[in-house]
């Protein structure tokens, strides 16, 4: 066995630190000799009689070098070194033997054993040959430092470069997808949700991905107290066991609230707080970037507005509700696409001047932001006609902005003054994304028929806009002397006449059944008539009804035997003698509207009826004022 000079040991003596021995090996003065030869080394030594002992004692201490006897009392050598290289394969072994040095060396060759002493052992040869274990288990452990030093730079500077990619797209859809991405493959999340602050200090899911149930996924979280505290402290925290497991990482930057992810579902079972430091990191860089893309869009839209009314120009408007559409299909959510249209503006520049028809146009523009939300947008796209998005609004939202809208615009200085010379003809018309259409021309069409259907509308042949609710009723309904109603095969079918003794209670069990087939359709209904009571049709459909249905049901006379209701509002109203001579229906719901109006005399009962969507739209509106009925 080849042995190094005097200069060259001493040399590697030199570089080496002290180690941790092992001795395996039933002599007890073989045991006590290597001790105290290798604790003069500086070096820390522990003992062995057996196998069992010495796996126990490699286990809790981990030896740098074993030295290890032949023959073991208690099982073979080679299941010796098997069980101990499981646990640590590149564990160094000095074999001890007492016989021929070439039979030892063979053996060794075929455990792996790193060299192999023959007794009785020398000092010299005895320090040497553990030097040399020590000196290639220093390397051994340095070049895994090395390594695992370059595979955590690896990573840290692959996480910079995500990070740093945050900040070169302005793009807030694509930001908040690649935010939610890149946390959840940080964290090696299977499942992942993003809450984005909006203007009004509120999180709105923005983003979600893997196994999570949308359904389950609240819409929006409101920050206070405690939670408000965590999130504001940046800090990723962990809650709940098992499957329950999530992983919280907040977005701030400055002391501000940017945005909240949700992460549940790792692969290894848990998260590590490796996950909470990559996290960390990624957050800190995501809440910039978010902080700048909605300063970036901030700027692009006051460089998209048009001058004269403040609304964005048709461009952007196509571009942003192209993105809404994108990210409706890809959540399976729904927008409403509404379009508003001054249709005697040409008349009004004639005779009022175009100075004062740009004023009515900035008076209705200011009067639609004043109602409209932050992610709300209205756009010019032409000088008569405006279109508004509304994200996350069905048909009947629709339908009810637009009725703020139209009492927004009669509340204006400008519409007033403008309207007091010469009323303007304000049209619109909504549709809501997927039941009206999947693409924006789709959307537009709907949007146009609906408003050809305003315009064609019994309520603006009959102006019956200036009117109260019993004012309209009395227009509606007339008498058999009256005039035949004005027709129009572009509005929905109206009708006035004898009507059946029993549509009154047919229609309402109707209803009823259509409340009680889809209980989460949102509408309004409104029944009035003499006495409200218990069996009222739709008193006694509804009786038993689930509690999560979702229109809003109302009924109006004098106190019957009715106070209260699970599904039903009473309104109860006592000094007005024309609801005992008069029944109505009003509804106005996503796909439908209605509305029955029935007086009852002597004779036959004489009734109107309608598919009318402005009539029952204005009727309900005027019945709201009339009774001082809470808007939906």
């Amino acid at each position: 066995m080849k042995r190094l000079s005097p200069k060259a040991r001493a040399y590697n003596l030199s570089v080496l630190v002290s180690g941790s021995i092992l001795v395996v090996d039933g002599e007890e003065l073989f045991r006590a000799a290597v001790v105290r030869i290798l604790s003069q080394q500086g070096h820390r030594v522990a003992v062995a009689h057996t196998g069992a002992e010495a796996w126990e004692s490699s286990r809790r201490e981990s030896p740098d070098v074993v030295l290890v006897n032949l023959r073991l009392p208690d099982m073979e050598l080679s299941a010796f070194v098997a069980t101990l290289r499981e646990s640590s394969p590149e564990q160094e072994l000095i074999l001890v033997a007492d016989g021929e040095l070439a039979e030892t060396a063979s053996l060794a060759r075929r455990l792996g054993v790193s060299d192999v002493l023959l007794k009785p052992a020398e000092g010299a040869t005895l320090t040497l040959a553990v030097d040399r274990c020590l000196e290639r288990a220093s390397l051994r452990h340095e070049r895994g430092r090395l390594l695992n030093e370059n595979l955590e730079f690896a990573r840290e500077h692959s996480l910079q470069q995500r990070c740093l990619e945050f900040l070169t797209h302005p793009d807030l859809e694509w930001l908040q997808e690649r935010v939610l991405g890149e946390l959840a493959s940080v964290c090696d999340a299977q499942s992942a949700a993003l809450f984005v602050v909006d203007d009004r200090g509120e999180l709105h899911l923005r983003a979600y991905r893997g196994l999570l149930d949308k359904r389950f996924l609240p819409e929006q979280l409101t920050l206070e107290g405690g939670f408000a505290g965590r999130v504001l402290a940046g800090t990723p925290w962990v809650t709940g066991d098992g499957k329950s497991r999530m992983m919280f990482v907040p977005l701030v930057t400055g002391g501000e609230v940017l945005g909240l992810c949700q992460l549940s579902d790792p692969l290894t079972g848990e998260f590590h707080q490796d996950h909470s430091r990559g996290s960390k990191t990624l957050a800190d860089f995501a809440a910039v970037a978010l902080r700048n893309a909605r300063k970036f869009l901030a700027l692009q839209r006051l460089g998209l507005k048009d001058r004269e009314t403040g609304a964005y120009n048709l461009s952007y408007f196509t571009d942003y509700a192209s993105k809404e559409i994108y990210t409706a299909r890809r959540y399976s959510r729904t927008f409403s696409l509404l379009t508003f249209s001054v249709d005697n503006l040409p008349q009004v520049k004639v005779r009022l001047g175009a100075k004062e028809a740009a004023r009515a146009t900035r008076g209705i523009i200011r009067a639609f932001s004043k109602i409209l939300r932050d992610s709300d947008i209205v756009a010019k796209a032409s000088d008569q006609e405006f279109y508004l998005l509304l994200p996350e609004t069905d048909f009947f939202g629709a339908m009810i902005f637009a009725r703020r809208a139209a009492a927004a615009l009669r509340e204006d200085a400008d519409v007033m003054d403008v309207e007091a010379r010469l009323p303007l003809a304000v049209t619109g018309g909504a549709a809501s994304f997927p039941k009206d259409g999947e693409d924006f021309d789709e959307l537009v069409h709907r949007c146009r028929r609906r408003m050809d259907e305003g315009r064609s509308s019994l309520h603006r042949k009959l102006m019956l806009e200036p009117l109260d609710f019993w004012e309209q009723v009395e227009v509606l309904l007339g008498n058999a002397q009256s005039p035949k109603l004005p027709t129009d095969e572009r509005a929905e079918p109206s009708r006035r006449g004898k009507v059946s003794e029993d549509l009154f209670q047919q229609l309402q069990e109707e209803i009823a059944r259509e409340l009680l087939r889809d209980p989460l359709g949102r509408g309004l209904i409104y029944v009035g008539g003499p006495a409200i009571s218990m069996d009222v049709p739709l008193a006694s459909e509804l009786e038993t009804a689930p509690v999560d249905i979702a229109s809003r049901v109302y009924l109006l006379g004098r106190r019957g035997d009715m106070d209260s209701h699970p599904s039903l509002t009473p309104v109860f109203i006592e000094a007005d003698e024309r609801l005992n001579r008069h029944e109505f229906i009003l509804w106005l719901g996503e796909a439908s509207a209605y509305a029955l109006i029935q007086r009852r005399g002597k004779g036959a009962v004489w009734g109107f009826h309608s598919s009318d969507t402005a009539v029952v739209d204005g009727l309900i509106t005027k019945l709201q004022a009339a009774y001082d009925l809470q808007p939906y």
